[in-house]
């Protein structure tokens, strides 16, 4: 639904500090850390009717959750956009449960979505690919040839943190200086690919760094937006000489690799 104004929306942040968001909403509930899973239960139980019986959860007056959770169900359209910390406190993908749930249970009421703050380039594209081969968004492992889906035991972060890998092949991407310092340890000890238009931390200490060209700029390709829309871009100047698009690379890595399997 299209509203004209600001004056016409409410913005709600829930956050463990004041940010620069908070400063310009409506409302601002301070969260204790680790207490997200708490909160979305607590205004589930609030949407379906139940009472709260505490003073306070997750460190917020209970009154300030009644009222968030009637705002929330008397919106004539709402949305949720959760951010990548959500995905690293205490429940971790339990969180996300809750909070799908939470939106499944005010679609009972009025109209509600849920969309995730990605944080890097074309994050949505690539778990739009795997779903529609896969059937799953992450996590996919091919070790048995066919893929499976292990949330918590075959993502990349467990994988390393558990040094199950013992060498890695990025494209297009930067994890050492972004990635849990566990992770990223291991990562750095195991033999790295690197394909990137651009030098980075993980270029740096990787064994074999092969440039790419820039899409949308030296090459053309497709990106997802954060709501999932595909958005076709356009080659606008040439690369420099030898240098080939990602996925000109990766065919001929398929190709060697087929050849040395036979």
């Amino acid at each position: 639904m299209y509203v004209k104004t600001r004056r016409e929306r409410k913005i709600v942040v829930v956050d463990v500090r004041e940010t620069d968001t908070s400063k310009i909403a409506d409302i601002f509930l301070r969260i204790e850390p680790n207490k997200d899973y708490e909160l979305a239960s607590a205004l589930r139980m609030i949407v379906k009717g139940y009472d709260i019986e505490y003073r306070e959860v997750a460190g917020i007056d209970v009154d300030k959750i009644y009222e968030l959770a009637d705002l929330m169900m008397s919106a004539k359209f709402g949305a949720v956009f959760y951010g990548l910390g959500v995905t690293m406190t205490s429940g971790k993908s339990r969180n996300i449960e809750e909070l799908v749930r939470l939106v499944q249970d005010l679609n009972e009421w009025t109209k509600f979505v849920i969309l995730p703050m990605r944080g890097h380039y074309n994050v949505t594209g690539s778990n739009q690919i795997k779903i529609w081969t896969t059937g799953y968004p992450f996590a996919v492992d091919f070790r048995r040839g066919y893929p499976r889906y292990f949330p918590g035991m075959t993502s990349t972060i467990d994988l390393l943190n558990n040094e199950e890998v013992d060498a890695a092949l990025i494209v297009a991407s930067d994890p050492i200086p972004h990635f849990p310092a566990k992770a990223a340890s291991h990562l750095i000890k195991i033999p790295k690919i690197t394909l990137d238009p651009k030098w980075s931390v993980t270029a740096m200490v990787s064994k074999v760094i092969i440039p790419t060209s820039i899409v949308g700029v030296e090459c053309g390709g497709t990106a997802y937006r954060m709501d999932k829309v595909p958005l076709r871009t356009k080659k606008l100047i040439d690369p420099p000489e030898g240098i080939l698009s990602d996925e000109e690379v990766l065919k001929m890595l398929l190709k060697e690799v087929k050849t040395l399997i036979r």
